[in-house]
């Protein structure tokens, strides 16, 4: 088992199920039902409430919604056989704003042995624990759910079931001669209008006289005055440290900015003299379902972008050159501030970005001491990418 396989648990499946059926989101319970490419459902705290409706093209829903006091339009784009994103914007409105769903066992829960993160797809469902030495396996019968843990010393097999709405489940969990005890759980769902900035950086220094620097330092106190952003910043110094930290981000419900910063060549990351494969790591986030963008503020890492970023989960973003240190630090203070602050989503932050700040594009600036960094941004399937002319 590869080393990506033993922190985030292989790959989540990602084949569509189809968006019919009954969903738990944003926005409360929602019953959906598909004809042909039409899409008509209700939505609400009791999941009848409100109304939506719309057409799939290309493995995306374009709909209208409904309330008492709003209505809207937006899309959703299945991530995994049952799990969707998505975004709406209210007329008159002139941000849009994230729309998420999940069904069945699939999604974040707190529960009476942790926090659990559980993929359920077409050929079964996986879970992780936020602990990560506990090991787990499941096994899903009609409608009800049997979960073993092994952790060092420690194991246990519980078996739940869902509610009604799938917002909690109920059932009963027994450690290894004991006695059961109740197991109950509830789902995780963003804390709204909360977004989080998290900076992963390698270390510079290798050697003691070298000088104190960081790049996330100054990232984190430039967005720590926004009260509505958690900034994070950690440090990593081979593979198994940077996919520790990318293991977190599965167990955190709000959108993600993700920055990862260090060496950069064209296939991955340098750590230590060593590369970590840039497409394993996207593969391995594509279960962190709040990531809304993956930033490398590193040189080069868009150069192999047909082999790297393709079929991508969420919208990829760095630089094709050996980009200056000052030059990425004042193109991502304002890249950043319009996603963070502005509440741009990240293909508009993009696009801005290069009419604002015209050297981190690929156009030389007659004098300018700064060479072009050559940004790009890289969108998933059925996600909006930056204008073309």
């Amino acid at each position: 088992m590869s080393l990506l396989n033993q922190w985030f648990g292989g790959s989540p499946d990602r084949q569509s199920a189809g968006l019919a059926g009954r969903w738990f989101t944003s926005f409360g319970p929602m019953a959906l039902q598909q004809s042909g490419d039409r899409i008509t459902g209700t939505y609400g705290p009791n999941g009848t409430e409100n109304t939506i409706e719309g057409s799939v093209a290309n493995g995306v829903l374009a709909f209208r919604y409904a309330e008492d006091v709003e209505q809207g339009a937006g899309t959703f784009r299945m991530k995994r056989a049952n799990h969707f994103s998505g975004t709406y914007l209210a007329d008159g409105r002139p941000r849009s704003m994230p729309w998420f769903g999940w069904r069945g066992f699939d999604g974040l829960w707190d529960t009476s042995i942790g926090r659990l993160r559980l993929i359920e797809g077409t050929d079964g469902v996986q879970a992780m624990h936020e602990f990560p030495g506990a090991q787990l396996t499941c096994e899903r019968a009609g409608d009800r759910l049997t979960i073993d843990l092994a952790s060092g010393t420690v194991a246990g097999q519980g078996s739940i079931a869902l509610d009604a709405f799938g917002v909690r489940f109920n059932g009963e969990w027994q450690d290894a001669g004991q006695a059961p005890r109740p197991f109950e759980g509830g789902r995780v769902m963003p804390r709204p209008g909360l977004n989080w900035l998290v900076v992963l950086e390698a270390h510079w220094q290798r050697a003691l006289e070298d000088a104190e620097f960081a790049f996330g330092r100054m990232l984190s106190e430039l967005f720590a005055r926004i009260p509505r952003v958690q900034v994070r910043h950690r440090y990593y110094h081979d593979e198994g440290s940077l996919l520790h930290w990318c293991r977190q981000l599965q167990f955190v419900a709000e959108p993600i900015v993700l920055v990862i910063t260090g060496h950069g060549e064209a296939n991955g990351l340098s750590v230590n003299g060593r590369i970590v494969p840039l497409r394993g790591l996207i593969e391995g986030l594509g279960s962190a379902d709040a990531v809304q963008l993956l930033h490398f503020s590193s040189c080069l890492v868009g150069q192999d972008s047909e082999k790297v970023f393709g079929n991508i989960p969420f919208p990829v973003s760095g630089y094709t050159t050996s980009v200056d240190w000052a030059e990425s630090a004042l193109t991502e203070f304002i890249y950043l501030d319009m996603m963070l602050e502005k509440a741009l989503r990240p293909h508009e932050a993009a696009a801005q970005l290069l009419t604002l700040v015209r050297f981190a594009g690929d156009e030389p600036i007659p004098g300018s001491p700064y060479h072009p960094a050559g940004f790009r941004f890289f969108a998933p399937p059925g996600d909006p990418g930056l204008p073309t002319s």
